[in-house]
């Protein structure tokens, strides 16, 4: 027979958000001794003045699930996943995050640029079969050309003997790319674009 622990865990009850009811069950309910141990070792809190894990954690724990969803905190988190390995309880702040996050997207309170990074990742799956090329890195992803040396990635494949501007040197097999395509119809909509509502 299955025990509960009392502590903090035991006001989600309260929560009927099934993006989270995973992190209730046996387990894998949310076991927070707010000691800080995620906040202290994570890279975002220290960019981010105002991002703290360990306040997410207590949100989550409080049954905020539905406001956490819309704070555009939830967005500062790189998923780099030290938290989870820091914590002592074993708990998965990083997770939680990403279950946030996925609920925001669905609902309508992602903030616009994840719509539209997000429709032209799925754009390029359904025309070409593949997520990323050098020309979706420059022209379409916006901020990550800040971080990615896209010249340099264009000399590098042309070292190498690659196309330009495709991140394939054999276009994917007609099958397969009708197969790609069904499933981003049945998962996504007409044209698998993730703001085709």
């Amino acid at each position: 027979m299955e025990t509960r622990e009392k502590g903090p865990e035991n006001v989600v009850d309260n929560d009927n958000s099934p993006a989270f009811e995973f992190l209730y069950k046996g387990e894998s309910k949310i076991k927070c001794l707010q000691c800080g141990r995620c906040t202290a070792g994570c890279p975002a809190a220290k960019v981010f003045s105002d991002y703290n894990p360990r306040e997410i954690m207590r949100r989550v724990q409080d049954g905020e699930t539905e406001e956490l969803v819309k704070d555009p905190i939830i967005w500062l988190c790189g998923q780099c996943y030290t938290c989870n390995s820091r914590c002592p309880r074993n708990n998965n702040p990083a997770s939680i995050i990403l279950a946030a996050r996925n609920t925001a997207y669905k609902e309508g309170h992602a903030p616009s640029e994840i719509y539209e990074r997000s429709a032209a990742l799925l754009e390029s799956l359904f025309l070409k079969g593949v997520t990323v090329s050098p020309i979706l890195l420059q022209r379409e992803l916006g901020t990550l050309t800040d971080v990615i040396d896209v010249d340099g990635l264009k000399a590098l494949r042309a070292e190498l003997g690659l196309p330009q501007w495709d991140s394939r040197e054999v276009a994917i097999p007609a099958r397969a790319l009708e197969e790609i395509r069904t499933i981003l119809a049945l998962t996504r909509g007409k044209r698998g674009v993730a703001n085709d509502h």
